[in-house]
């Protein structure tokens, strides 16, 4: 099947670029729609998990792509096996240390959920790595989520501060959404092959499946997610006493104060990010409303796209529509 063929390679190419062999059951989790490499007018039905095993077999036999060990990677790419078993157990170690600062955040008020993103999702860290993570903030609460994320994280000394280009084992707080307003709206493939990796950390699977219900797009660049079948539940349990101090917490604020904190932050917060000069740089995004807040002012999306064009062309495949960027500041 050429159309499956296709997409398995650009599947490689595009973990290639992050330096990341991938084994069977990633191939069949990641693997980039058919569709986005080819036009096919009959649909595609389902892609099982023996067919994407045949078709990888046959490509190593061509001589197309290597393997090693249950790792896949373009040919020429063979150091990638040995580098990854090494990140991998960086990645065991980060882990650990992540699970232990995130239970503290439960502290926070107005807290609805916890992903695990970027490398550590991935699994793809080094020993400079920072923790991402993506942020569900009670709707009408961003804001004052956001401080006390920001007052825990502080008093935690776990904070990554804005100054600092490397922050390793630091929680940086760069993606926050609300729990009435899910859909995330910069659509890519780079982001999607992002946000099919977020590891739900702290968080419960209702609203883990409400999130990507929200997000059926991912499935127009990501062939074979499913929520159920695919996710690693690296979650935790915060301590009851922690969840207690953050709903009464919230009770008080609401009580003695209704919406004057939110309204107070929101407008502080906004005006700092209006006039730092970084939220307006070309090739990245900044996002702040009263819904969604994201920091991505230096993202390496473009180029990670740019790379991935070029992978495909030097294979000599030739889609009938390009892969652009979500969206980022020109």
């Amino acid at each position: 099947m050429t159309y499956l063929r296709n997409s398995i390679l650009a599947t490689l190419v595009y973990y290639d670029i992050f330096d990341y062999p991938l084994t069977l059951l990633e191939v069949y989790k990641y693997l980039i729609n058919p569709g986005r490499i080819m036009r096919i007018n009959d649909g595609i039905g389902e892609v099982s998990l023996s067919q994407t095993l045949e078709e990888l077999d046959h490509l190593v036999r061509l001589g197309t792509i290597s393997e090693k060990n249950g790792f896949y990677f373009v040919n020429g790419r063979e150091d990638l096996y040995e580098a990854r078993i090494e990140i991998q157990k960086i990645a065991d170690q980060k882990w650990k240390k992540f699970l232990k600062l995130t239970r503290f955040l439960a502290l926070a008020p107005y807290l609805r959920g916890v992903f695990a993103s970027g490398s550590m999702a991935l699994g793809n860290t080094d020993k400079e790595s920072d923790f991402d993570v993506l942020i569900i903030a009670k709707s009408g609460r961003l804001y004052t989520c956001r401080f006390f994320l920001w007052l825990v994280s502080s008093l935690l000394g776990a904070r990554r501060k804005k100054n600092e280009k490397v922050a390793p084992d630091k929680l940086c707080f760069n993606h926050y959404i609300t729990d009435d307003s899910l859909l995330l709206r910069h659509q890519s493939l780079f982001n999607a092959q992002a946000y099919i990796n977020l590891k739900p950390v702290m968080i419960r699977p209702e609203l883990v499946n409400k999130f990507f219900s929200s997000n059926l797009w991912l499935n127009n660049y990501a062939y074979n997610f499913k929520v159920q079948n695919d996710f690693v539940m690296r979650s935790i349990n915060p301590p009851r006493l922690l969840r207690l101090l953050a709903r009464i917490g919230e009770l008080t604020l609401n009580f003695l104060f209704g919406d004057r904190p939110e309204s107070f932050l929101m407008h502080y917060q906004q005006k700092l990010i209006k006039n730092n000069p970084i939220t307006y740089e070309p090739g990245g995004r900044t996002v702040f409303t009263d819904k969604e807040l994201e920091f991505h002012p230096h993202s390496f999306e473009k180029t990670v796209i740019e790379k991935y064009n070029q992978g495909l062309k030097r294979l000599g495949i030739i889609p009938y529509s390009w892969e652009t960027d979500s969206g980022l500041t020109k």
